[in-house]
């Protein structure tokens, strides 16, 4: 049984390597095969050939729930509209033939590589829809060309360091591969410091979005304290800011004009000033008497 953990886009990756490597096959990945909602076969290969046309599906799996799901409702019968033949493609140890639905195939992937387990039943395909011969055709040689850029640039870098050696020694090619390599290390720099941009971009709205509730509870705690005042002064809860303020200065003024509080306040003052008096010493006190 396979040791390693396959993710499922590694597999499918794995799988059309294999495919593209070993069969005479020309492979797309991940290619919906017209506009939105047609289907979107994990690997699609057809043969390179003119007079044998029997594109294949390759449906990858990594865990039993996804393939129980997918064959529950019959998913896979969809790509018979595009394909001759529908294949399974597992982890070693996950599937075995008896699972797999009747006229579909089944390849596993071990740690020394693909193995077909049960081929499919061919079904004849005349022809493609229009849609997907276009999607086929443009998105494909999209992918095709950045995947030949990428080919391109590592062989490039293997035939520069041989020639290099040959030239000029190793002390040469090493410095020159060291190049490439902190060119490389600088483009995963400038995507990485582009994430960290995002996170904290990101971060930045949740703080916002913090200081915004924050904001809000003051508010309706001020609204409160509001009501509560307009309340204290006869006025409707819903009153305007201005009718408030009119209304508390109008109270000052009520309270400082009120005949009753000067009135207090003049027997306060009175009060005041007769303890005032009442406190200093009469005449003679403190005086001791001498006796004849």
């Amino acid at each position: 049984m396979t040791t390693k953990k396959w993710g499922h886009d590694e597999l499918a990756h794995d799988l059309a390597e294999h495919l593209r490597r070993n069969t005479a096959r020309i492979c797309w990945e991940d290619m919906q095969l017209g506009p939105a909602g047609t289907c979107r076969p994990d690997v699609y290969a057809m043969a390179h050939s003119y007079s044998k046309f029997c594109p294949i599906v390759y449906e990858v799996k990594v865990s039993i729930s996804d393939f129980r799901a997918d064959v529950t409702v019959g998913k896979y019968t969809k790509y018979f509209k595009y394909a001759g033949g529908v294949v399974f493609a597992v982890p070693e140890g996950l599937l075995k033939k008896g699972d797999i639905p009747d006229g579909c195939g089944l390849m596993i992937r071990k740690d020394t590589g693909w193995h077909t387990l049960k081929g499919p039943t061919m079904r004849q395909v005349d022809n493609l829809p229009r849609d997907a011969w276009m999607k086929l055709l443009m998105d494909g040689m999209t992918r095709q060309a950045e995947r030949t850029q990428i080919k391109s640039r590592v062989l490039n870098t293997y035939f520069i360091d041989q020639t290099l050696m040959k030239r000029h020694g190793n002390d040469i090619a090493e410095l020159v591969c060291r190049a490439y390599r902190a060119r490389e290390n600088l483009e995963r720099s400038v995507v990485e410091l582009e994430n960290r941009r995002n996170k904290i971009q990101e971060e930045s709205r949740e703080e916002a979005e913090r200081r915004r509730q924050r904001y809000s509870q003051a508010q309706d705690s001020l609204n409160e304290a509001q009501r509560d005042l307009a309340k204290t002064l006869g006025l409707p809860p819903d009153t305007t800011i201005h009718n408030l303020t009119r209304a508390v200065w109008d109270a000052t003024r009520r309270l400082a004009g009120d005949e009753e509080v000067k009135r207090l306040r003049q027997v306060l003052s009175r009060l005041e000033s007769a303890l005032t008096e009442g406190m200093k010493k009469l005449p003679g006190e403190g005086v001791v008497c001498q006796q004849n």
